[in-house]
């Protein structure tokens, strides 16, 4: 790819890595930090994350060759509004929230400009959030959804970006996307959450179960230690989805507990060893 020109909204940890990951990866682009917290726009451009930053006044808004939207799903569309009458006819929009649908839908209503706009999602997720966390190469080797709402042309323009960043491309519809990682991500955080809040409410807790963990159970609570305030936002975004996951997931527990209940052994090893085998699937 040639050298462009990047603006960023949001330079949380998927924001700044984008940052990074051009400035290695697409030599001598530049890039333009945009958001509303200009301590943290100072300190990005002091350790050369970003080259400038500036606000949707700027006359650098109409030099961007990419507008990516790195914020949660419910205000991209209120962003993209903001700085759609100073965007290039020519410019890419993109956001990278983790549910499409609601963003989409939004866009389309807002987007009256008919500016060229691409839904993406990262599979980088982790219970660890902003600049100070920021990679180059977060998205090495990772999945990168890429929504098929938009030109052929714009969308195979898109993939040539993620894969410059070192991704690999998964394509698929909004309604896919989020019915399946309702299943795949947001729902095993939730349920790593419960377990966390299960365990806080045992009185056991506040001597640490005197040690009676191990590894086992760090690894299964470690994505709990993620955003709440960002989870809460996804959860609600992707309600419907979610709940038919939990669901699904709570005929799984009563399946389990009628097997412990009726002492069915055999029946309890096959439910185990089909875990395992999937599991070992991944």
């Amino acid at each position: 790819m040639e050298q462009k020109t990047f603006g960023i909204y949001g330079l949380g940890l998927i924001g700044g890595s984008i940052a990074l990951a051009v400035k290695s990866a697409i030599r001598g682009s530049k890039v333009i930090g945009f958001g509303r917290d200009k301590e943290k726009l100072e300190s990005a451009k002091r350790l050369g994350i970003i080259d400038a930053y500036a606000d949707e006044k700027s006359e650098k808004v109409g030099d961007l060759d990419y507008f990516i939207i790195g914020t949660p799903t419910e205000t991209v569309s209120q962003i993209f509004l903001s700085y759609m009458n100073q965007l290039s006819e020519n410019v890419v929009v993109m956001d990278v929230s983790s549910v499409k649908r609601p963003v989409i839908e939004g866009i389309h209503k807002v987007n009256s400009k008919g500016l060229r706009f691409v839904s993406a999602h990262p599979m980088v997720g982790s219970e660890k959030s902003g600049l100070e966390f920021a990679r180059a190469d977060l998205f090495n080797k990772k999945i990168v959804a890429i929504i098929e709402n938009g030109e052929e042309e714009v969308i195979d323009q898109v993939r040539g970006f993620w894969k410059l960043l070192g991704a690999q491309i998964v394509l698929v519809s909004a309604d896919f996307h989020d019915e399946i990682v309702a299943s795949t991500s947001h729902t095993p955080h939730l349920i790593a959450s419960a377990v966390s809040r299960c365990l806080e409410k045992d009185g056991w807790s506040e001597v640490k179960f005197f040690g009676l963990y191990g590894k086992g159970l760090l690894d299964t609570t470690r994505i709990a230690q993620g955003n709440p305030e960002m989870w809460a936002d996804i959860t609600l975004a992707n309600a419907d989805n979610i709940e038919r996951s939990l669901i699904d997931f709570s005929r799984e527990i009563d399946t389990i507990i009628h097997l412990i209940r009726n002492k069915k052994r055999k029946e309890l090893v096959d439910y185990l060893n089909k875990s395992k085998e999937f599991r070992e699937t991944l």
